[in-house]
């Protein structure tokens, strides 16, 4: 049996151990149930103690522990450490910033806390309903959305469900939030440059927090859908990982299938896919099935063909993105390597271009011509020497609808020959593109991937410059 000492020593160490106990603290006589997903989020909270990531984002369904490990056990974990660290925790009510906060309390009053973190002592008499202050200066200090933040800054702000559900198809109430995260409480860092966002939630709409917040900046994501729809290959600690499997549910104990298809039901289809998938959808999105995508974890090192698929927008005060993507050909599969996109002024645009186009070590540019499209063409055209510019330059001029054209991708996608990478930095966005279509804020990623799909599909288009047996001296001039 551990000595109490021993015990502390755990306690103090290993961050899931103390989430167990305190989830025991605060539900007596329950029994805990451990899951996988539970790892992975203590050991992204244990990254950012570590130092690697100052931006973290926690999408997973409710009930599933995510403000009691992030709200309540972590600032509890992070002041037992270091109790001169400022830590704002944020919720969408005042009730639920009461609530929380008063579980944070009972979790450090109790003796085994005390005697796992002897040096994190409560300053006397400064104990409110939404704030506890250390004796070394630090604090945990609980708000609800729109509250006035004045004379404190935090180095930790910790933002959980701060858009209530019931405002999800509320666009200006979403607006309203996304406001003040950006332009009140992200301005109250102690240290601009070393403050710590942690946001958890259940997706709740295509503009709320998690999606605003991801356009500002990169964040380092953890989105777990109640039930898997392609392999996920998640971290689950140092040099492990969690291989969540298409089909396998999250955590059968507490949301078995029973229970989903039940909530599927009463929510409506784009209610349960937002809080439960974290997918989101528009009226109308859901077109494109993304379950029909492979999954690669690392794609071929030899491809028969490899090339740029790039939509161009209309200007750089389009409102819309310029998108560059580079699929290979391996096999008889197509596969994404990388995606990228931005508003780009048009010389922007061509440099990117350019640059991607060296980097990957591509064969050719694929460019509908389109809005900024066919200039763009037109200045690789000149771009390059004249004896392979033929094979270098191709371009797709659409004839049919968006929906039309992505249908016929959706052909080899159900074969089974078009694979998305297991994670990058960029798929988060893409997928979610995906699942809004046709009705989504954008679709030039979509335009993007329905154009390569095309070309793969169509041999004799591939045929017509051999790129392989050309000189591989493009790109080098």
């Amino acid at each position: 049996m551990a000595t109490n000492s021993e015990m502390n020593a755990v306690l103090r160490q290993d961050f899931p151990a103390f989430v167990e106990k305190v989830f025991h603290t605060l539900n007596p006589g329950q029994e805990y149930l451990h899951n996988w997903h539970i790892d992975a989020i203590t050991w992204l909270l244990s990254c950012v103690m570590n130092g690697e990531t100052k931006r973290v984002m926690v999408n997973v369904p409710p009930r599933t522990l995510k403000s009691m490990i992030i709200s309540i056990a972590w600032p509890a974990f992070v002041l037992g450490h270091d109790p001169t660290m400022q830590i704002f925790v944020v919720s969408h009510s005042l009730d639920l910033a009461e609530e929380h906060h008063a579980a944070f309390r009972t979790v450090i009053e109790s003796v085994w806390y005390t005697d796992a973190f002897p040096t994190m002592v409560p300053k006397a008499d400064k104990d409110t309903a939404l704030m506890l202050k250390t004796s070394e200066g630090g604090f945990r200090k609980a708000y609800s959305v729109g509250s006035k933040i004045t004379g404190l800054g935090a180095d930790i702000m910790i933002l959980d469900d701060t858009l209530d559900a019931s405002d999800a198809l509320n666009e200006a109430a979403c607006a309203k939030v996304n406001h003040w995260i950006a332009n009140v409480l992200m301005g109250r860092f102690n240290k601009g440059s070393e403050g710590i966002i942690v946001l958890v939630m259940q997706r709740l709409a295509m503009n709320d927090p998690a999606a605003f917040l991801r356009q500002l900046e990169p964040w380092n994501m953890l989105s777990l859908p109640a039930k898997a729809e392609v392999d996920q290959s998640i971290p689950i600690g140092p040099d492990a990982t969690y291989q969540y499997v298409k089909g396998e549910l999250l955590h059968p104990e507490l949301l078995p299938a029973e229970f989903l298809e039940q909530r599927k039901v009463a929510m409506g289809t784009a209610g349960y896919s937002a809080q439960y998938l974290q997918a989101p959808l528009p009226a109308g999105g859901g077109y494109i099935d993304v379950s029909l995508f492979q999954r690669h974890s690392e794609f071929p090192k030899v491809w028969d063909a490899r090339f740029l698929s790039i939509d161009a927008a209309s200007g750089s005060d389009s409102g819309s993105y310029s998108v560059i993507q580079v699929w290979q050909i391996s096999d008889g599969r197509l596969y994404l390597v990388a995606s990228g996109r931005g508003r780009w002024s048009f010389p922007n645009l061509k440099k990117a271009a350019i640059a991607a186009f060296d980097e990957f070590d591509a064969d050719f540019y694929l460019i509908e011509l389109a809005s900024s499209g066919r200039a763009l063409a037109e200045e690789l055209w000149e771009y390059y020497p004249r004896e392979v510019r033929r094979a270098v330059v191709q371009w797709f001029k659409p004839t049919e609808s968006k929906e039309i054209r992505m249908d016929r991708a959706m052909v080899a996608m159900e074969d089974g020959r078009v694979f998305l990478p297991m994670k990058a930095s960029w798929l988060q966005d893409l997928i979610e593109e995906l699942q809004a279509f046709p009705n989504g804020e954008y679709d030039d990623q979509v335009d993007a991937l329905s154009q390569a799909v095309w070309f793969f599909a169509h041999p004799y288009k591939r045929s017509r410059h051999n790129p392989r047996n050309r000189s591989r001296v493009i790109g080098r001039w």
